[in-house]
């Protein structure tokens, strides 16, 4: 089985906005993540993306603006030698009371049967409550970032 780091997107990869990422051009990736994002790669995990959006069903963007967002940021860390497994998206707001918002466990039941993804050696690194609510629901190490992933890096690497 395989481990894994699922990454939240807003304020993890790129800075945090007080609305919400509806184009391209407000993606601001946080500088140098490329470079924690390749030692958790070379040291083994598969790296997920688990992001709630629910700018989609807000009616502000759409899922191909959606989707031209997460191509970018793909873009940007591919080039970079970095490789996102997958990315997983809930579209839902909080009152849908969908399986997949975090901090419900969907997004991550469906990556683990996907991946064969051992849970008990993989971590999610988020920056808020509902991140770290769904990595004590699915059984897996949670990491709390703030805007300084090369701490939490050094941290995972140092208990392998």
């Amino acid at each position: 089985m395989k481990k894994a780091i699922f990454l939240d997107r807003d304020g993890v990869l790129n800075v945090k906005r007080n609305d919400y990422v509806k184009s391209e051009d407000e993606l601001e990736i946080i500088p140098k993540i490329e470079k924690q994002l390749l030692r958790l790669v070379n040291a083994g995990y598969d790296l997920f993306i688990l992001t709630n959006q629910s700018v989609i069903n807000r009616g502000l963007i759409s899922v191909e603006d959606e989707s031209k967002i997460n191509k970018k940021l793909l873009d940007f860390l591919t080039n970079h030698g970095v490789k996102i497994s997958k990315i997983y998206i809930c579209p839902h707001r909080p009152d849908e009371n969908c399986l997949c918002r975090k901090p419900n466990i969907g997004m991550i039941n469906q990556a683990v049967q996907e991946f064969e993804i051992d849970l008990t050696t993989s971590w999610f690194l988020g920056d808020s409550e509902s991140d770290k609510e769904a990595a004590t629901r699915a059984g897996c190490n949670f990491a709390l970032v703030c805007n300084n992933l090369n701490i939490v890096v050094d941290q995972i690497l140092t208990q392998i």
